[in-house]
């Protein structure tokens, strides 16, 4: 685990291209570039259905649809008696498939992909990230054929988009989103070291009560968590600064719901101490040794959807915040680690851990570490209207 500010980057050349293809989020960004992106350089959404329809599993995967069981309050997984399943197809017919599509080179522009759109490609991908029907499936199948993507994965790391990818954090120009009033997202008022406790004591009673309702192995809980950010992090958490942008956390990455529709946010910048420490995570295995260095049993909060993506029964871990408060000042994951970890069921002790619903480039404080404070502006709109980054600036007030 790298704590410090200096060796941030992946270690070797070839190291981007091969995280992109080992995580399912990753996978699934470079499935929208198969084809040609139009000249906004908005992704191909449909490119996973064509996968799916390609090899004989019609449109929308039916091994995607829940139900929900009025007797025992829980969902489970339906798979229709009939039809191919995605576990049914070779892999050799997935790399054909994947094959004759890259071929086309209709994806060779990824060369020249700025950030501002690949941040967007991002967003339309992460939001909502395992919860369209067939995402674990589409997951499982883009695994088996990974190979056959690396022409797009190589691209894709080389281009301008990826250059600060796996950066460590921007202590000169971090932004943070401040909701208005009282509420999510405000900023606590007695700092962020009581807002650590106060979200720590809420998760671990959450925990408690939920592993008297665990449900058996094949069932999921109804409304089980599935994010691995903790509460603390609205109205503390960071993200770096863009030229031109007030905030990347603006196009919502993730189904997170913040910032909340038509509430005055207030963008902040703020420059980090130099000696604040900072747990870098670059890709899976940082956040696999983080949570292995600090554990904290979720099992009761995180076994639904967690369960449900990756086949596995748990216990499930994520970082014991307060216990890593004594070594760290933040935690700070890359966008280059959401990528190549988000999904993936990384093995901690007797269980495992998963990186999901973080926004790309954030960074988690335990502790107040700013060394200054200033007001860029304020916004004020529906995240749920917004398309492209013209979209987040017609609702941008900058302070003069």
């Amino acid at each position: 685990m790298n704590a410090s500010h200096e060796n941030a980057a992946p270690p070797d050349p070839a190291a981007p291209e091969l995280l992109l293809l080992g995580g399912p989020l990753g996978r699934q960004l470079l499935l929208t570039f198969l084809d040609a992106p139009d000249e906004d350089w908005a992704g191909d959404g449909s490119a996973a259905e064509t996968l799916f329809r390609a090899l004989g599993l019609g449109d929308v995967p039916g091994s995607g649809r829940l139900a929900y069981d009025v007797l025992d309050g829980t969902f489970r997984r339906v798979v229709p008696p009939e039809g191919r399943r995605p576990r049914d197809v070779p892999a050799e017919e997935v790399r054909g498939v994947l094959r004759e599509r890259v071929t086309r080179g209709a994806w060779q522009r990824l060369r020249e992909l700025d950030e501002r759109h690949a941040l967007l490609a991002l967003a339309d991908v992460a939001f909502l990230f395992g919860f369209r029907g067939g995402d674990p499936e589409l997951w499982e199948l883009s695994g088996r054929a990974a190979e056959e993507l690396r022409p797009l994965a190589a691209a894709l790391a080389a281009s301008p988009a990826a250059a600060g990818w796996w950066a460590p954090l921007a202590r000169a120009d971090q932004r943070r989103l401040v909701v208005e009033g009282p509420g999510p997202g405000a900023a606590p008022q007695d700092g962020v070291e009581a807002a650590v406790r106060r979200a720590m004591a809420e998760e671990r009673a959450r925990h408690a009560a939920g592993l008297t309702r665990r449900p058996p192995p094949g069932r999921r809980n109804a409304g089980a968590c599935w994010w691995s950010a903790p509460g603390f992090a609205r109205g503390t958490a960071t993200t770096g600064g863009r030229p031109g942008l007030p905030s990347v956390e603006f196009v919502r990455f993730e189904d997170s719901g913040f910032p909340p529709p038509k509430t005055d946010v207030r963008v902040e910048r703020l420059e980090i101490d130099p000696a604040a420490r900072v747990a870098e995570i670059r890709g899976p295995d940082d956040w696999r040794e983080l949570v292995a260095r600090f554990p904290r049993d979720v099992t009761g909060t995180h076994d639904g959807e967690w369960r449900a993506w990756t086949d596995r029964d748990g216990p499930w871990y994520l970082p014991d915040w307060e216990a890593l408060a004594a070594h760290y000042d933040g935690v700070h994951v890359t966008v280059g680690a959401c990528l190549a970890a988000f999904g993936l069921a990384l093995p901690v002790g007797d269980g495992f851990t998963v990186l999901a619903g973080w926004t790309p480039d954030a960074t988690v404080w335990v502790r107040d570490t700013a060394t200054s404070v200033h007001t860029l502006g304020h916004w004020r709109g529906d995240p749920e209207d917004i398309a492209d980054w013209n979209d987040v600036l017609a609702h941008w007030t900058p302070l003069p």
